[in-house]
């Protein structure tokens, strides 16, 4: 085919310029210096490629370090929240019956939860020392717990046993020990001072007034037992002193089967400690300051009642 020669080049392009016959005349030439030419030029061709190559890779380095410092420099979001904490008081002298009320007013726990926890089983016999199921009445120590979205009925429960323990874990209970009492009973008797007195100062003489009437084999005559009984602490009438409970006090002797309520550490240090006396009997004055008089004959009983009534 008539034209110019039409050439196969090793890069598999076809070649048909002058500067394409110039370079090939070169590189065929005799001449070192031309070939020398030729090799020089490749080397900065082939240096130029590689130069763009690197700048590239350097851009996108580059570029990937700008991108890492942009995100370093923008401050995380601050983590969220602690959920809200909300406080419950247990007041000292509440049933558990009234703990599981507060909770169901308080907070978003389960009051039959609660009351299933509470009631006569395995644990409170442990607690107690017996071998029937028994209530946590009385191991529910008192006091204020702070509630969370994750708080559970079990973990409140454990919480109030914990703070028992260590409340008991203070107490002297040799003088108790002395008198064949145990800690159950130091717990029954505590919880009738909680029930009973309002004037600190008062606790450790009734604590007292208690001790001698059981060893004299009295009965306790304690209205807040039969209170208990009724579930309801409300003013006592003639009838509800025949209640037919165990918890009557006014009807049996010795101490009730259980706590009648939870009672906080001043009244278990009192129930631990009582003070000595002869004193047999007491009865709240009624002039409203919650104090009480006392008495060490049924004789001056009786005439200090009926100049109470006056």
């Amino acid at each position: 085919m008539a034209g110019s020669p039409v050439t196969d080049e090793p890069n598999g392009g076809w070649e048909r310029s002058d500067v394409g016959r110039k370079r090939r005349a070169a590189t065929q030439s005799a001449d070192p210096r031309d070939r020398a030419d030729v090799r020089r030029t490749h080397a900065k061709r082939r240096a130029a490629r590689g130069r763009l190559v690197a700048g590239v890779v350097l851009l996108a380095v580059a570029g990937g370090v700008a991108f890492a410092v942009k995100k370093a420099r923008t401050p995380p979001p601050p983590p969220p929240p602690p959920p809200a904490l909300i406080p419950v008081t247990f007041p000292e002298g509440f049933r558990y019956t009234q703990m599981a009320d507060t909770i169901a007013e308080k907070t978003k726990l389960s009051k039959d939860r609660y009351l299933e926890l509470a009631g006569p089983s395995a644990r409170g016999a442990t607690l107690a020392g017996r071998s029937a199921p028994t209530s946590l009445e009385g191991f529910l120590f008192p006091a204020t717990y702070q509630v969370g979205t994750d708080t559970t009925e079990q973990y409140l429960v454990d919480r109030q046993i914990q703070a028992f323990n260590r409340t008991m874990a203070s107490i002297n209970l040799k003088a108790a020990k002395k008198r064949n009492l145990t800690r159950y009973d130091v717990v029954i008797i505590a919880s009738m001072i909680e029930r009973e007195v309002k004037v600190p100062a008062e606790r450790p003489i009734v604590a007292g007034v208690i001790y001698n009437r059981l060893r004299n084999h009295m009965r306790l005559d304690i209205d807040a037992t039969v209170q208990y009984a009724l579930g309801d602490w409300r003013q006592i009438t003639g009838a509800d002193l025949q209640l037919d409970s165990p918890y009557n006090t006014r009807k049996f002797s010795g101490l009730p089967p259980g706590p009648i309520c939870n009672p906080g550490k001043a009244s278990l240090q009192a129930a631990a400690n009582p003070k000595a006396s002869d004193y047999l009997y007491y009865v709240a004055r009624a002039d409203g300051s919650g104090r009480h008089y006392f008495a060490k004959t049924l004789d001056e009983f009786n005439r200090i009642q009926a100049q109470n009534t006056q």
